[in-house]
């Protein structure tokens, strides 16, 4: 079926209508391709490939090898997968389990060469290559309207684990984050917990309910932590703010905003902000410290004058300029600031939950 319309020039073609989607209750195949949109009423359990030109809606479960939608992929349960590629936005209201490669964003002929598909013969009928990915009209959908949920997104009611992130929007979760590398996120990253096991690279704000751990360079715009913040160095445009410590064994530096950790900040390279730098405790950058020109450093916000000299000491090469509060002591390294950790005694109110699900599940 086709109908007219009329184009910039005023000229009528023929404009090709879209397929229906297909529709099933169920779908259990070695592979599965279509150029259009897709419903599947229960789970959808491909051994190999799972390819969508259109809008993917699963009422269950998603269980494949690869997976490629080229519209908005939505899952009510469960997505475990070796690699799963999206271009618009990926919504699940379950936990995302991605072997490999989870990547958002993906533009129509990225993916088509990722399949080889432009490697093929030609169609006997004269299409293109794109054609055997995406129908042209669903193709024009996307060109011409704004996606319903974000451009890139990612959301999701569980927990997302896989081994590298390349997300061009948003991500939020409910639950924990657990991943290799984060490649990229084009905006905001908000879980319940973080880990990253390389390098995370955000473009927009980082938050954490609980603890942020990144093994490798931390980049965001700013970064907001209800828990503990361990990182191997971390630069940011704006703010560092956490409830509890900031650990880093190379530089900690906010290039515009200010750094302020409710416990303390310690690091074997040096600390930078822009403006103030607060820690409700110690300070120890061993290489130096530094602060805005029209600010300060204000060590020890929570202790009593007594307990600067132990517990609110600030420590660096050399006694750091603008030091309102805390203590200057010399040679103080960050095994120092370890050592007192493991024989600290008092619990923090937000820590108590935390230690209490642990326990559970140990149990």
């Amino acid at each position: 079926m086709s109908k007219r319309t009329t184009t910039a020039n005023g000229k009528s073609v023929n404009a090709v209508a879209p397929p229906l989607p297909v529709q099933t209750t169920r779908l259990k195949r070695k592979q599965f391709a279509t150029d259009g949109d897709v419903h599947i009423q229960g789970d959808a359990v491909i051994a190999t490939q799972f390819i969508v030109g259109g809008d993917c809606l699963i009422d269950g479960d998603l269980q494949a090898e690869e997976v490629f939608c080229l519209g908005k992929l939505t899952v009510t349960g469960d997505i475990r997968v070796q690699s799963l590629y999206v271009g618009q936005a990926l919504d699940a209201g379950g936990n995302i389990d991605v072997e490999y490669l989870l990547k958002t964003g993906c533009n129509a002929e990225w993916m088509a060469r990722m399949l080889e598909l432009d490697q093929g013969k030609p169609a006997a009928d004269g299409s293109g290559f794109m054609d055997k990915l995406v129908h042209p009209a669903i193709l024009a959908r996307y060109a011409h309207h704004d996606p319903f949920g974000g451009f890139g997104d990612i959301q999701a009611l569980g927990y997302v684990a896989c081994a590298d992130l390349d997300c061009h929007g948003n991500v939020q979760l409910d639950d924990v984050l657990e991943v290799g590398e984060i490649q990229f996120v084009g905006g905001h990253l908000s879980a319940a917990a973080i880990h990253v096991a390389g390098d995370c690279n955000c473009q927009g704000e980082l938050f954490s309910e609980t603890d942020i751990q990144v093994e490798g360079h931390l980049f965001a715009a700013t970064v907001i932590c209800q828990g503990n913040l361990e990182v191997a160095s971390i630069h940011s445009q704006g703010d560092i703010s956490t409830w509890g410590y900031l650990r880093a064994s190379g530089e900690i530096s906010s290039l515009r905003g200010e750094i302020h950790c409710g416990r303390w900040i310690a690091t074997k390279a040096s600390i930078y902000a822009a403006k103030y730098i607060k820690a409700g405790e110690s300070v120890i950058g061993e290489k130096g410290i530094s602060c805005g020109s029209d600010y300060g450093i204000l060590a020890a916000t929570n202790l009593p004058r007594s307990r600067w000299a132990t517990h609110g000491m600030v420590s660096a090469a050399t006694k750091p300029r603008l030091l309102l509060s805390g203590q200057f002591v010399e040679g103080k390294k960050i095994k120092h600031i370890d050592a007192l950790e493991k024989k600290r005694e008092t619990e923090l109110d937000w820590e108590v939950p935390r230690r209490l699900k642990r326990e559970m599940l140990q149990a």
